[in-house]
């Protein structure tokens, strides 16, 4: 039925669609579910500021009070409002408890937004200038479904039925967005065209009101209004004051109580609605002062309809008693006056609430599905393309971009934390170095200043994605001062700060944040995030004891995987003993050997199905799903025990190869934030299992040699020695395994199966950087070569194997980043 009923409405959309009904009924319906979406955003916005208390009770507030009115209009925004929070929540910690009922929640917006879809077609409620009734609620929709397919997804040991069910919401989600979205760029030239209209008629019009939120409607004049009619334009002309002022404070950020003082703010239209009378004097006046409104020596008393909604609205509303150098515009009882006249650059609040939900939403999911379709490794990517689904990288992210720049509500803000991970995160999915020569950050100088930006042509957007670190700061800056109280984003900009090579500043940004009484962190999830991503800081720093100390500490607050905690808490006391053995720190060898047996030990009893682990929860949320560092962790574990096997005498820590946390910094782009300091002490300390070195225990194996070779040609790249590490990854690595070249042939060995495809694709990036260094460079023929090696890459990476997943997104990204340079 809601599909059916989706088809006979979709064919209006990009066409004016004004309201049959044009009743004060009818536009107080449309004015109470503007209210509703802007309350339903300042409560997402509560959870972006850490207080998602308070915006879950706002929710059950203001669902309480709609459930207790008589009307029946639904409010299909609040269950996808509470849905949108408690997936974050659920995403950013995979309990699994949180995922249920984030789950059972979407499931519900999803029957919410059908219902209310019905109802605004079945009342012609006409909330938006450009789209049909219930266009809103299709996009409510697609996005409930798209987050419950995601969580549907992300759900341990999914059944076969489970996951074609989330395949096919996820389809289901994919083609309404694919198609909204065609539309409303279709319907852009009328969008502009309506907004430039709305912006000059408030303007121009005596009451400074703009009806952007309540299409079909015209504010009074002096040659329209009349007497008969004047209550029910009081009442309309209040609630539409008051939704502008819901909006006006949202985009200024103040609708949170926080003051952030990050722009001037604009004037509002209706700062001071007039003063508003009916010629009733036998009725009493009580003094009431509005918050909307400017102090007024006069105050006068109007009548009102009953409650619709606005049960904040006020009733009386004070205003200056000079308009115009002295003397206030009386018409048919209405007088309008505005302190400061809005200006024509104004334009997020000449956008409808709805049109700007509408707009954000559909860029925002659709952006998020083309960038997650085009990570997808190779092979199951071509299953999905033959189902429908297809992913355009440069697509997605310019929709992201666009949403992030130009919208101020939850989704613009999302789009933000996607940018941020994306190119930010722990695993960045295209690497810094497959950039041009002239395109480099250092040589950038028209940098384009975002700040207020409520509109960015495709071109700026060529030149944004080009050189994003220069653009996500800016973003960022804006949320830090929007959400103070969130960790999350100040975990953004310690990331952000690593990216830079600034790791004492990034570590010191996020331990002072801890060690602050005065901060509280709300929600478990963002704390263990900031604690891990500290932790892999300090051991890229090589301050091992801080590393440990957090990984240990994740033990107590997140179940994501423990025994991988474990494991890294090991491998830094481990790589401390090294450095004390080596003369290169103090400290107590003993001490160090202990700490490290402990954990190492340990670690294995919190896998999924190992040995011992009874009532103790480890993988995926705490499940029993093995993750894929937990193979990892495994096999080296299983690695130390037969070489310790055969060599008898052999103490634990002196049967481990290559330094294992060295081979973790590299998985989480640990040598891409090191300073030149500690990329030379990571050189050092991979010298310890070396052939001729006075530490090695053991003869170093072939494997082993492999992993150090290939560590250390990354240390070199870093250091600026593109041609060394180039001809170390050549001879000590993939000459290894590498059969032949033309024809490409080649052969595994049974350990470190990640290690194969990877080299592969880090030798794309050296041939890159090799022929741009060349003067008079050919831009084709480089990018030719690298593909070629990605080619190969992905050659060797088939099949399922640990870490397949990050290594096949990692290639696929590289690939189109390269094929976008011809």
């Amino acid at each position: 039925m809601f599909k059916g009923l989706r088809k006979k409405t979709s064919s209006m959309i990009g066409g004016s669609a004004p309201p049959d009904d044009s009743s004060s009924e009818n536009y107080a319906r449309v004015l109470k579910q503007v209210k509703d979406f802007e309350i339903a955003l300042q409560a997402m916005d509560y959870l972006l500021d850490d207080r998602s208390e308070e915006g879950v009770k706002l929710l059950e507030v203001e669902s309480a009070k709609h459930n207790k009115g008589s009307a029946d209009q639904p409010a299909g925004i609040f269950p996808l409002a509470l849905g949108v929070m408690e997936f974050i929540e659920a995403t950013l910690g995979f309990e699994a408890e949180v995922m249920d009922r984030a789950l059972a929640t979407l499931q519900q917006a999803e029957s919410a937004s059908d219902k209310n879809y019905k109802y605004n077609v079945h009342h012609k409620m006409a909330t938006s200038h450009i789209y049909p009734p219930g266009t809103e609620f299709e996009v409510t929709h697609a996005e409930s479904t798209l987050l419950c397919a995601l969580l549907m997804l992300l759900k341990e040991n999914n059944g076969m039925m489970e996951g074609l069910k989330a395949l096919y919401k996820l389809r289901a989600a994919y083609n309404k967005l694919d198609s909204t979205y065609k539309k409303i760029k279709a319907s852009e030239p009328t969008f502009n065209r309506n907004l430039k209209k709305l912006k000059k008629e408030s303007l121009t019009n005596v009451n400074n009101l703009s009806n952007s939120d309540l299409p079909g409607y015209k504010v009074p004049s002096s040659a329209s209004s009349s007497s008969a009619s004047l209550p029910q334009d009081v009442q309309l002309m209040k609630n539409l004051e008051q939704v502008y002022q819901m909006r006006k404070g949202r985009i200024d950020g103040t609708n949170i109580g926080n003051d952030t003082n990050m722009w001037e703010s604009s004037s509002s239209i209706g700062e001071s609605i007039a003063k508003l009378s009916v010629n009733d004097s036998s009725a009493a006046t009580p003094r009431v002062t509005s918050p909307l409104a400017s102090t007024s020596n006069s105050v006068f008393k109007a009548t009102v309809a009953e409650d619709d909604g606005f049960s904040d609205a006020v009733d009386e509303i004070s205003v200056p008693p000079t308009l115009n150098g002295g003397q206030a515009s009386i018409i048919s009882g209405v007088s309008s006056v505005s302190s400061v006249s809005p200006t024509l650059d104004d334009n997020h609040l000449y956008v409808s609430t709805v049109d700007e939900f509408i707009h954000s939403g559909v860029q925002l999911c659709f952006g998020i599905l083309q960038v997650v379709l085009s990570l997808i490794p190779p092979t199951i990517g071509k299953v999905l393309s033959i189902v429908g689904f297809k992913g355009n990288r440069d697509t997605g992210l310019k929709m992201l971009w666009r949403t992030a720049i130009t919208s101020r509500n939850i989704h613009g803000d999302l789009a933000l934390l996607c940018l941020l991970v994306f190119y930010d995160g722990p695993v960045q999915f295209v690497d810094v170095g497959f950039q041009l020569p002239h395109q480099c950050d250092s040589l950038i100088t028209d940098v384009i200043n975002l700040q207020g930006k409520v509109s960015i042509s495709d071109a700026e957007l060529d030149r944004v994605m080009q050189n994003p670190s220069l653009y996500t700061p800016q973003l960022l800056t804006k949320a830090r001062k929007l959400f103070p109280h969130n960790a999350l984003w100040l975990l953004q900009e310690g990331r952000i700060l690593a990216a830079q090579g600034k790791l004492y500043e990034a570590c010191d940004l996020m331990q002072q944040f801890t060690d602050d009484p005065s901060n509280k962190i709300q929600m478990q999830q963002v704390e263990a995030l900031l604690i891990y991503d500290r932790a892999m800081l300090y051991a890229f720093k090589h301050d091992f004891d801080s590393a440990a100390r957090d990984f240990i500490k994740l033990i107590d607050i997140n179940s994501w995987s423990k025994a991988v905690y474990l494991f890294m808490a090991a491998s830094c006391y481990l790589a401390k003993y090294r450095m004390i053995e080596m003369g290169l720190v103090e400290g107590d060898l003993d001490k160090y050997e202990k700490l490290a047996n402990k954990y190492y030990e340990l670690a294995p009893t919190y896998v999924p199905g190992g040995i011992n682990n009874q009532g103790k929860k480890g993988g995926l949320g705490g499940g029993k799903k093995k993750m894929p560092f937990d193979k990892f962790l495994l096999r080296k574990l299983d690695q130390i025990a037969e070489r310790r096997r055969h060599h008898k005498n052999l103490k634990f820590v002196d049967a481990v190869g290559t330094s294992i946390m060295h081979e973790l910094v590299y998985f989480w782009n640990g040598y891409n934030r090191m300073t030149p300091t500690e990329l030379e002490l990571s050189a050092k300390i991979l010298s310890y299992t070396a052939p001729g070195s006075k530490y090695a225990k053991f003869t170093e194996t072939e494997d082993e040699g492999i992993i150090r070779n290939f560590l250390l040609s990354i240390i070199e790249r870093s250091q600026g020695k593109v041609k060394e590490g180039a001809d170390r990854l050549d001879k000590q690595v993939i000459a290894k395994y590498v059969v032949s070249q033309e024809p490409f042939r080649f052969h595994k060995m049974d350990d470190s199966p990640y290690i194969y495809p990877t080299a592969l694709y880090e030798r794309s990036m050296f041939t890159w950087l090799l022929k741009t260094s060349q003067s008079n460079f050919n831009v084709a023929d480089a990018v030719h070569q690298s593909l070629d090696w990605l080619k190969k890459a992905e050659t060797v990476g088939e099949g399922d194997y640990e870490l397949s997943n990050r290594t096949g997104m990692r290639i696929k990204a590289a690939g189109e980043r390269l094929e976008s340079f011809v």
